[in-house]
């Protein structure tokens, strides 16, 4: 039985719509990929925006909705589901098989210090961070050339501080465009 696969398209900081496909894999993290599978189902990420980025690292996005109105107003909204927390599945929390390293390509949950706090957010690695392998829920992993060419692009977006834990927006904005899973 082959694996989900993601398709999500990004819109990038000129309005290019790029298209990341990614491996999901739920033998490493089933609880995981079932989240961000019902997540993506239910439409739930479209039209949310990436509200970081570490350059060379990682793009983060799944848990706001950022638009700009005419004047350049920034305004931030939550989406109206609330999404339960789930177990962190990455090794230092009790799930040694989840080797997936933190590559370029990979996609893995965003947290807070608490292991068991992720909801929607993740990260797409767009550099390699061995640090985090162990530490965060990594599910799956982008595998084709055209996939690895737009995270790359995106990887050099712009950004700007916007205050409080928005030290760096990508700007002017990167949104999800859709995300599709086939089965």
């Amino acid at each position: 039985m082959s694996n989900p696969v993601a398709t999500m398209v990004i819109s990038s900081q000129t309005g290019e719509e790029l298209t990341v496909k990614i491996e999901l894999y739920p033998d490493k993290a089933p609880k995981t990929v079932e989240n961000f599978i019902a997540l993506a189902d239910s439409g739930f990420y479209d039209g949310l925006t990436f509200h970081r980025i570490v350059p060379g690292g990682c793009l983060q996005g799944g848990g706001y909705r950022i638009t700009e109105s005419e004047g350049g107003q920034l305004s931030l909204d939550l989406p109206k589901t609330e999404v339960n927390p789930i177990e962190g599945e990455f090794s230092s929390n009790g799930h040694p098989e989840n080797d997936i390293p933190h590559v370029a390509g990979t996609i893995s949950m965003a947290r807070t210090s608490d292991p068991d706090s992720a909801t929607s957010q993740f990260f797409l690695c767009t550099g390699s961070y061995p640090s985090w392998d162990g530490e965060y829920a990594a599910f799956g992993r982008a595998t084709d050339e055209e996939s690895l060419r737009a995270l790359e692009k995106l990887s050099r977006s712009r950004y700007v501080y916007a205050g409080g834990g928005f030290q760096t927006l990508p700007y002017p904005l990167i949104s999800i465009v859709s995300v599709t899973v086939s089965k």
